[in-house]
């Protein structure tokens, strides 16, 4: 390669070395500065949507105030000595919110992990304060918004 580089002219080596900065900066820009260019615009453009998720979420979150400051007392003893699975099925058909459940996983035997899509936020709230009232609390929710009035939700819950 050097006997290479060294038997061409002076003129020949300036070209290649002018073609080699010149692939070199078109593929910097084709691979580094577009794509970084074109999620940079995307991002600006998907602020204002997170933005009104945002503001949606707290006004939701102001509603859902008063249904979490009601703690009832103790579950009554025969609700407690059934288990979490089932009154968590159970309070579901009862609210209209079975089809809506994906996916439950029981923990250990006082908690259960329920995944939720296309589920509506309101009625979601008068489920969980179903089941406070049964003495089963959520552990931890994870909410995102879908559609208008929709959410998809990762929960566990846990018998208080």
């Amino acid at each position: 390669m050097r006997e290479f580089w060294f038997g061409l002219r002076a003129r020949e080596r300036l070209i290649l070395v002018g073609g080699a900065c010149l692939a070199l900066a078109i593929l910097a820009f084709v691979y580094i500065w577009q794509p970084w260019h074109r999620e940079l615009v995307h991002l600006r453009d998907s602020l204002p949507d997170k933005r009104e998720t945002l503001s949606w979420m707290q006004q939701q979150a102001e509603l859902a105030k008063p249904l979490l400051a009601k703690r009832t007392g103790a579950a009554s003893s025969s609700t407690q000595t059934i288990p979490v699975l089932t009154v968590i099925e159970q309070t579901a058909n009862r609210v209209k919110l079975r089809t809506a459940i994906r996916r439950m996983q029981p923990g250990t035997e006082n908690d259960v992990k329920v995944w939720l899509s296309d589920a509506s936020f309101d009625t979601w709230v008068r489920w969980v304060e179903v089941l406070r009232q049964n003495g089963i609390e959520v552990a931890s929710a994870v909410i995102n918004r879908a559609d208008n009035n929709k959410v998809s939700i990762r929960v566990v819950f846990q018998r208080a």
